[in-house]
């Protein structure tokens, strides 16, 4: 595993890109390519955000996984769209409160191995932040196991502002600091 900086990440966006949407192409997602432009976009900001950490898994230098997070500033969208209301003190950020894991991603044939375990712990380890949050479709089942297994726990869920979105749940986890 390894940790890549915002300007190393910069440069292996295709390789992210490329994965993002080998992961997604099938049940219970089936996105198209429309998605792995919807996240290049999105990396490009997010990549140089406060908090931007990211980890990568490669065997014989192919990239097999990897996961990624910025940290939520006050003027977060991350609490709008929730389909039921959550109390302020929820939802309520300020600097250092809350880490938000934007993707953890493995290939198929690397799944069922805890590589994805030990991307997220690597991520989570030594956070600053109080807590971290992370969307999980529903109907990922594996993924919905894996972090309810590692700690998390659901609070809502959401739907984001897109044409034919699909509803996340919203699940954080307490960060030892």
């Amino acid at each position: 595993m390894h940790d890549a900086d915002p300007d190393e990440a910069a440069r292996r966006v295709d390789e992210y890109s490329d994965l993002y949407a080998e992961v997604h192409a099938g049940p219970p997602y089936s996105w198209g390519p429309e998605y792995a432009d919807l996240f290049r976009r999105r990396f490009e900001t997010q990549r140089q955000q406060e908090g931007f950490a990211l980890v990568e898994a490669r065997t014989a230098g192919t990239l097999i996984g990897m996961g990624y997070g910025v940290g939520l500033v006050p003027t977060t969208p991350w609490w709008q769209n929730l389909l039921g209301p959550l109390p302020p003190d929820v939802t309520e950020e300020r600097p250092g409160r809350t880490w938000a894991m934007a993707e953890l991603m493995v290939t198929e044939h690397w799944r069922r191995l805890h590589l994805a375990e030990a991307i997220h712990d690597r991520l989570l380890d030594g956070r600053p932040e109080e807590r971290a949050t992370i969307t999980v479709l529903p109907a990922a089942a594996a993924a919905q196991a894996a972090v309810l297994k590692w700690g998390w726990q659901k609070l809502g869920q959401k739907r984001n502002p897109l044409p034919g979105a699909p509803v996340f749940d919203v699940l954080v986890k307490a960060l030892g600091r």
